[in-house]
């Protein structure tokens, strides 16, 4: 009887743990990091800023005491910030701020949030963008892929590395990418 009884224990927590990757999209919760890095942000280190040009210029050529006092806000020791490349678009980028360590080339480049729709339907559609947590490897990003109808929900978890695509969910679509 200990048998059966031990047996339907594990049939049940086996069933409930990560739930949610068989019943609904990854959740924050899916991918805790435990140790959060609490101690003074290091600047990302770009480097020679002439190798960059247009909008990168912008973005990575603040002072470094405006990048270190942004908060960790990312998979524990990490600072996920947006650089706008126009209108309803922008593209992210990270650093490590214990090391300094810069990642620009994130999976899906730029993004377009919208508003898609203006004047054509109501409420235009407007994404959410990126949502992240400082105590998740999680990262999801909603949006149109710049210059594209390639318009989903993503899902990505950051294993130290890179970000691994965990699920795309193809979302509502801009009027323009219906015909």
């Amino acid at each position: 009887m200990r048998a059966i009884a031990a047996a339907f224990c594990i049939l049940i927590l086996s069933s409930t743990e990560g739930s949610s990757q068989a019943g609904g999209p990854p959740r924050f919760r899916d991918y805790p990091m435990s140790n959060i890095y609490r101690g003074k942000v290091k600047a990302p280190s770009f480097g020679n800023l002439d190798k960059y040009e247009g909008t990168d210029v912008r973005c990575y050529g603040g002072k470094p005491s405006a990048y270190s006092a942004e908060p960790v806000n990312f998979a524990g020791h990490f600072v996920i910030s947006a650089c706008s490349c126009g209108t309803g678009c922008h593209y992210l980028f990270m650093w490590d701020a214990i090391s300094g360590k810069v990642y620009l080339h994130f999976p899906l480049g730029p993004i377009n949030v919208g508003l898609y729709g203006v004047g054509v339907i109501d409420p235009p559609i407007e994404y959410k963008g990126e949502q992240y947590k400082v105590d998740s490897s999680l990262l999801i990003v909603e949006g149109c892929v710049e210059g594209t109808c390639d318009c989903a929900t993503r899902y990505y978890n950051w294993d130290g590395k890179r970000l691994k695509l965990l699920l795309r969910q193809t979302t509502r679509m801009p009027p323009e990418c219906q015909k």
